[in-house]
């Protein structure tokens, strides 16, 4: 701060005394109490020469070029992708009959998409995309809450409403 760089490691009260040393100094006098001041005792203060810019510092050489990085294989990354998604789907299946065709239809697709959408997106667009899906958890949240309040005669209802809530306020806390 300016206050702490005139007054230095003096109280306060030594500010003034400290400032008029460096005036009465001249060229030699610390130039930022002598820039900030431009009269004294009736008197024009010369306002001294601006410092000198620091020389530029030599240009280190360019560092060698890095090896060259095994680039990612994309079959190998779609592979990896479609056996989770095979994965995920046959536990799904296996949940018994419970889960309509339909709605795991649905499920699916949204998932895809999702994942295509969240990936694909530009640096840019990240921050209007996270809002979004902040909306998404609150309402997922509300959700759950209502679910949790009328799933009075089903446990497992309440189990994953709870779920829903838990992992929604995770996503809009760690959204903030």
């Amino acid at each position: 701060n300016l206050l702490q760089h005139i007054q230095g490691k003096d109280t306060g009260l030594e500010m003034l005394s400290n400032l008029y040393k460096h005036l009465e100094a001249g060229e030699s006098g610390d130039i930022v109490s002598r820039s900030i001041v431009c009269c004294r005792e009736g008197k024009l203060v010369p306002m001294p020469p601006p410092p000198q810019p620091t020389p530029a510092k030599p240009k280190a050489p360019p560092p060698e070029a890095p090896k060259a990085s095994k680039r990612p294989d994309p079959f190998r990354s779609s592979l990896v992708a479609a056996v989770i998604l095979t994965l995920c789907v046959t536990g799904l299946v296996f949940m018994g009959e419970g889960v309509q065709v339909s709605l795991l239809t649905t499920f699916l697709l949204a998932g895809a998409a999702g994942y295509q959408a969240v990936w694909g997106v530009a640096h840019a667009l990240h921050t209007p995309l996270m809002s979004v899906t902040n909306a998404i958890s609150g309402m997922t949240a509300v959700g759950g809450l209502l679910l949790m309040d009328r799933s009075t005669h089903s446990s497992q209802g309440n189990i994953l409403a709870m779920i829903a809530v838990c992992a929604s306020a995770v996503n809009i806390i760690g959204g903030f």
